[in-house]
């Protein structure tokens, strides 16, 4: 049903990742305000890429992107996309980075392509259809909590206490009940690795829609589930979720 949308968002996922890959790693030796800025360049220009791409495909579509914000449309279908996912890994050349694409209908994701350049992988997904990796068919691993390797969000950078102050507390109630705790830096990396079965879980304090949209469809296809405990987003298995959220939702 989605063929035409999943072959193209396919297409420009891998060409969106062959314009950032050459740059990666070029901020490094700069000043943190000037990595940052090569980093903003880097993400606009791509993004401007892909949405070109997309306005000329499909014009009547709608568009939610990290830098662009909204772009109007008059159909159900919306493209959500993260240019660059993982954008301080990116700047130091770091591989753990990726362009993220998802297109929803009705708010509901249908489509979904995450693009690792720097690991020569693609992931892609399509409602009813499952998740590939480089054509190849993928699942989610069939772990304990015992056994899980649990991926949580970065700790915030603006100086947001109280933020900070709930991911402290979620480390505190998960940590001696999951085998290894990861902090990978991009939601498009971890999102894709749980589809695959190399993570078994991650969890997000009000994660932003473009960040997990591509993921979240992987990850369903895949066999796994996404569910909320609190304020948190939880990727996982259904057994992992459900004990998880016995673990986060504990007061201490």
């Amino acid at each position: 049903m989605y063929k035409s949308y999943l072959d193209f968002a396919i297409q420009l996922g891998k060409d969106a990742g062959q314009f950032i890959l050459p740059h990666a790693g070029k901020a490094g030796q700069q000043t943190v305000k000037a990595a940052k800025d090569f980093v903003t360049e880097m993400d606009i220009q791509v993004e401007n890429l892909i949405i070109r791409r997309i306005k000329e495909q499909y014009p009547t579509h709608r568009v939610f992107s990290e830098e662009a914000g909204s772009i109007e449309g008059t159909e159900d279908f919306e493209w959500v996309i993260d240019p660059i996912d993982g954008t301080v890994n990116y700047s130091v050349g770091v591989p753990l980075y990726g362009v993220s694409i998802a297109l929803t209908y009705q708010g509901d994701p249908v489509v979904a392509v995450i693009s690792l350049p720097g690991l020569d992988e693609l992931f892609w997904a399509a409602k009813g259809e499952g998740t590939f990796l480089n054509g190849q068919p993928i699942l989610v691993r069939d772990a304990s909590i015992s056994e899980a390797f649990v991926s949580v969000g970065d700790f915030a950078k603006d100086g947001n206490k109280e933020s900070n102050r709930e991911r402290l507390l979620l480390l505190e109630n998960i940590v001696n009940d999951v085998y290894r705790i990861r902090i990978i830096g991009t939601a498009a990396v971890t999102l894709a690795y749980i589809a695959a079965g190399r993570l078994d879980a991650a969890i997000y304090l009000n994660p932003n829609w473009y960040d997990v949209a591509a993921g979240q469809l992987l990850i369903t296809e895949a066999g796994g589930i996404q569910s909320s405990a609190g304020n948190h987003t939880i990727f996982s298995t259904k057994k992992v979720v459900d004990e998880l959220k016995n673990l986060i939702l504990v007061q201490k």
